[in-house]
């Protein structure tokens, strides 16, 4: 059993220090899939340059442009956070990022949607599915929430304390043995590069996103 001098000094490394160690063993499998997201949110960036450029004297513009930039914000980071072991926080990242794609679609195509997130009165989890709701009456494609839906669904698991989050967390399925903070478990490779697939999807169509907020936004 460990001190509390030694828990302390492990607790305080994990806080303090960046898991190079286990970024490496992340990139080794997925470094050519990291490369392919980042080319594919460097055109989400510049598809949002333009958005922001008109958004200088409009504030219902510069939130929703707000909107698209935090999303492109929290998916990088989610990505990030999953090539340094943090899964469960990259979960609960990933799961944001849809959220906030559909707000921003509400919010490009529904003015009272803005002003409700202004007044405190809109709860944001509901945005997949009001927009899915809406898709033909704001001119999104049904399929493309359908998958967002799926999504959030799916990425509520790591919202939660269940098992699932039990085993992303804290349990090594190589060892079989519990632990603190980031890792890479070689036994779980192939759930790895399902997340990473995820990630990379919806990366190779975010620029598509932020299009469709941009045509929303010239019809003001």
């Amino acid at each position: 059993m460990e001190t509390i001098q030694e828990a302390q000094t492990k607790i305080l490394k994990e806080i303090t220090s960046d898991d190079v160690d286990v970024r490496a063993n992340y990139l080794k499998h997925f470094e050519s899939d990291v490369e392919k997201f980042c080319n594919a949110m460097a055109h989400a960036v510049l598809s949002w340059q333009s958005l922001q450029e008109q958004a200088k004297d409009n504030d219902n513009l510069g939130l929703v442009s707000a909107w698209v930039i935090t999303a492109i914000s929290l998916h990088i980071l989610s990505i990030k956070l999953l090539v340094s072991g943090h899964t469960v926080a990259a979960g609960n990242l990933f799961r944001q990022v849809v959220e906030t794609i559909a707000l921003a679609l509400l919010c490009s195509a529904k003015l009272d949607v803005i002003d409700k997130v202004r007044n405190g009165k809109y709860s944001t989890n509901k945005a997949v599915e009001q927009l899915l709701r809406q898709a033909k009456q704001i001119g999104i494609d049904e399929v493309a929430i359908k998958a967002l839906k799926v999504t959030q669904t799916f990425y509520n698991n790591y919202s939660h304390p269940t098992l699932h989050t039990i085993i992303w967390a804290g349990v090594s399925l190589s060892d079989s043995v519990p632990y603190v903070g980031a890792a890479f478990d070689e036994e779980k490779t192939e759930i790895y590069t399902k997340e990473i697939e995820r990630r990379l999807d919806l990366a190779s169509v975010f620029s598509n996103f932020v299009d469709a907020v941009k045509v929303n936004v010239a019809k003001w």
